[in-house]
Parts: C-alpha cells; structure tokens; sequence
C-alpha cells in the first residue's frame, strides 16, 4: 500500500523552486550591477536567502518524501 504524501513535501518543493529563482537573480543582479544600487547591496541578499530557501527546500524533500514500507508477511 502507497503511503500518502505529506503536505510538508509540497513545501519543500515550492521552498526548493523559490530558492533556485531568487538564487538565480541573484547571480544575475551580480553579473549585471545597477547604475544606482540599493542600499546594502553588497551583502547580496538574493544569493544568500536563495541558497537557504534551496536548502531548506532539499532538506524537507528528502525528508518528507514517501518512503515505501517494507513488505510485512501476512499471517
């Protein structure tokens, strides 16, 4: 029998789908600087909240993915 997935897997889907689009442009805001950038700029937030939000996604896939029971013997 298939066990259910967790509503938490879907979050981490979403969590792993965020973190590699907001990584992304935070690359690309890296290889292409602003004529005036923000303020703090050059801590790169971007990468660093992409790389977390990757993490954390990865992490709750891995953790929350349905696993398959082992085969019990019937009696």
């Amino acid at each position: 029998m298939r066990e259910p997935i967790s509503i938490w897997c879907f979050s981490g889907v979403l969590l792993f789908i965020y973190g590699l689009l907001i990584f992304a442009s935070g690359l690309w805001e890296l290889a292409h600087p602003l004529l005036h950038p923000p303020v703090l700029h050059q801590l790169h937030a971007p990468i660093w909240w992409g790389a977390i939000l990757t993490v954390i996604g990865l992490w709750y896939l891995i953790e929350f993915w349905p696993h398959k029971r082992a085969s019990q013997p019937k009696e």
